[in-house]
């Protein structure tokens, strides 16, 4: 486990920072420029005797739960969300029972890379049903986790077969679920990341859609962000790399998917915290 980075800090103060955070990307996102350098951004952090370190607080919060309970008529589509906001920052995944679900299964999910943070962040999931079927008649249970403590929400779908369902189940396979077109749909993206300056951070976006949609990051000065190996660079999962972030890489950062049938887009606020190393002053 990682040094306190925040001693000062308990899990319900991260809460508010981090709400109040939001509202501040709220206020990004109505002015159309970036924020000074002078502005205040530090943490302070005891150092100098390893004893003033103490083991950095672990906390997960469901911050959306999806309905409890869902009735749909076969044939419906079917979009379930949950939000979490932890730290370090979260992944979340869609479970049936014990078994996770993939991008390999009937249903459209994914999960984020797990990928050592000391910051903390708000990450949101969607689990997509193109097609209800009676299969789905079953309960999906949303897992969050950041580090070792875990947060759940579950979901019961119940299934309302449509007359004539069952005579005519094959041409709706066929006809409705097999090989049909559907527009890009966002599965997995982080509204809010902040984390310490010099880490590297990697902000997710997972995507869904047939056919396979393509992606692409914008920048907070509306530029396009390249594939490759530079210091911020699209990665080919979908996910945005930035090396040693900095106080100068703070704004909010688009993904776009888009395919032939159409196109979905999400914004990630991202907020570089700067730690200020103050000297143990205290008399041996």
């Amino acid at each position: 486990m990682t040094q306190q980075l925040f001693p000062r800090l308990t899990p319900l103060s991260l809460q508010v920072l981090l709400s109040v955070l939001l509202a501040f990307a709220a206020l990004q996102l109505c002015h159309s420029r970036r924020l000074t350098d002078d502005m205040d951004n530090e943490i302070p952090v005891v150092s100098g005797n390893p004893a003033a370190f103490r083991q950095q607080d672990e906390w997960i919060k469901i911050s959306a739960a999806p309905k409890a309970a869902i009735r749909k008529l076969t044939g419906s589509y079917v979009e379930l969300e949950c939000e979490a906001m932890g730290s370090p920052p979260p992944t979340l995944q869609w479970f049936r029972g014990n078994h996770a679900l993939t991008e390999h299964q009937s249903y459209d999910t994914n999960t984020i890379s797990e990928v050592p943070s000391q910051g903390l962040g708000k990450i949101r999931g969607r689990l997509v049903i193109n097609y209800l079927l009676p299969v789905h008649a079953v309960t999906f249970t949303c897992v969050a986790q950041s580090g070792s403590k875990v947060a759940t929400a579950d979901t019961t779908i119940y299934v309302i077969k449509k007359e004539g369902f069952d005579r005519n189940f094959t041409q709706l396979l066929t006809t409705k679920v097999i090989g049909v077109h559907h527009v890009p749909r966002i599965s997995l993206w982080a509204p809010t990341y902040m984390d310490v300056i010099g880490t590297n951070v990697v902000l997710p976006c997972r995507t869904l859609g047939n056919p396979k949609p393509s992606q692409m990051w914008i920048d907070p000065q509306d530029q396009v962000v390249s594939e490759g190996d530079g210091r911020v660079s699209a990665l080919p999962d979908g996910s945005l790399s930035i090396r040693s972030v900095s106080w100068a890489d703070m704004g909010v950062y688009t993904c776009m998917a888009r395919n032939m049938v159409g196109q979905d887009s999400v914004e990630t606020f991202l907020y570089p915290m700067k730690v200020t190393r103050l000297l143990d002053k205290m008399a041996p």
